[in-house]
């Protein structure tokens, strides 16, 4: 069975194809289809869907703003954003905090660079092997203005990329690991420094899109103080994982040092088109005025629907429903590799879970493939990835009733065993 769909004829291709049917509704994890079939969706719309489809609340806000105001521009104030960018600052780790609103997640990204290039004087970024930002680059190399691309022009040769250990193949935080990640680090940052200054060593604590690879709270310490040895800026990506969804509001609550600057989406709006930067004023107020501004950015819809994001993640105690829904999904998942040993590497992280399909010992993507196409003909929609392709993801709303979770708990059995039993090929 295709487990894609192609898009409309009219549609570039370059947005490739599409899960599933074509739906028209949603509630909770469901999505119903223009046939009136009712679908799992274990991918939260790309992972933005941590409440789940049409929550209550976020519909109840977005709809009152809907009838007062929806746009401003980013030059004018609204009462929504201010209250959103308080709310948000006020959970965030950070002492004297700024919020800086973005549309995505890859504007949160640049920007971020942007600040750390102002705030450090420096240029080149240190990145990581297998790290996901997003897909924006160059549309200022066509912008006249000077003054807008002074900290924003990535000249060539200045990201350097250093390697993570990887979780998959044995203890990312054992004292091995951690020696081989401060040599390849160090390495990186002498060539950064070489190239204009270290500004920012940027990383996801989850490498989601990847298929869900760990990095371990020591790690990302030792990283953090390698980063501000050189003058840089630690950048912590939580645009997949934060707000609740890895299991905590952010990943600086595990860490003994404290990121400069995070970067949030997806959870944030829940669905609706949002990102922020947030960090310490003193260095958010590095950049300056004018340089990051973009005409939707602290949108009133975007910005009522984020601070009924965050209220409900409080009230409904979102960070630790997630902790107990990856609890629960680490048991199961593990029984099932029992049956099923080519399910390699099991790992979860609050409302996050993946692992590998490997066969004879190496990775395996038609089986991967195989299981997304059971899983599929049951109506459970369900991701790949991973380095090699091999992996499945299972990303559902954090907020799972009995029935819900059983479903999705059955669904996974059903398209294991499917896949180890060669059903897809006949199919």
């Amino acid at each position: 069975m295709n487990t894609t769909q192609q898009t409309p004829a009219e549609e570039a291709r370059s947005t490739g194809t599409t899960l599933g049917p074509a739906f028209h509704s949603g509630r909770g994890p469901w999505l119903t289809a223009e046939d009136g079939t009712v679908w799992f969706d274990a991918t939260s719309g790309s992972g933005a869907a941590t409440l789940g489809h049409q929550h209550p609340a976020v519909v109840a806000a977005t709809t009152a703003q809907l009838n007062r105001l929806v746009h401003t521009g980013c030059k004018l104030g609204s009462d929504a954003r201010t209250r959103m960018v308080r709310r948000l600052g006020g959970l965030s780790p950070y002492r004297v905090p700024a919020v800086l609103p973005t549309v995505t997640g890859a504007e949160a990204v640049e920007t971020a660079l942007k600040i750390a290039r102002a705030a450090t004087g420096h240029r080149a970024v240190v990145g990581f092997t297998h790290g996901y930002h997003g897909k924006t680059t160059g549309a200022l190399g066509l912008t006249w203005r000077a003054e807008f691309k002074e900290y924003s022009a990535l000249p060539s040769g200045t990201v350097v990329t250093a390697t993570l250990p990887d979780p998959r193949t044995g203890r990312a935080d054992g004292p091995e690991a951690v020696a081989a990640l401060r040599a390849d680090l160090a390495t990186a940052l002498d060539a950064a420094d070489r190239l204009g200054g270290t500004a920012a060593v940027v990383l996801e604590p989850i490498q989601v899109t990847e298929g869900l690879l760990i990095v371990p709270p020591p790690l990302l310490d030792e990283i953090a103080r390698a980063a501000h040895a050189r003058g840089a800026l630690l950048v912590l990506d939580e645009i997949y994982t934060g707000l609740g969804r890895a299991g905590r509001m952010f990943t600086a609550e595990l860490m003994a040092e404290t990121p400069d600057l995070t970067l949030v989406g997806k959870t944030l709006g829940n669905g609706f088109p949002i990102g922020a930067v947030v960090g310490e004023r003193t260095v958010l107020d590095a950049l300056p005025a004018g340089v990051q501004t973009s005409t939707f950015s602290g949108s009133p819809l975007s910005c009522a629907a984020a601070e009924a994001v965050l209220d409900t993640v409080i009230a409904e105690e979102v960070p630790t429903r997630a902790k107990e829904l990856g609890d629960r999904l680490a048991t199961d998942l593990a029984k099932l590799a029992v049956r099923f040993p080519w399910m390699a590497a099991v790992r979860t992280a609050g409302a996050l879970a993946a692992f590998d399909c490997v066969t004879d010992g190496r990775p395996d993507p038609a089986l991967a493939q195989a299981v997304r196409g059971a899983a599929l003909r049951g109506r459970l929609l369900l991701f790949g990835g991973g380095p090699e392709g091999a992996s499945i993801k299972i990303v559902p709303p954090a907020l799972l009733e009995e029935r819900d979770y059983r479903f999705l708990a059955e669904g996974l059995a059903a398209a294991v065993a499917a896949a180890d039993h060669g059903e897809e090929a006949r199919s």
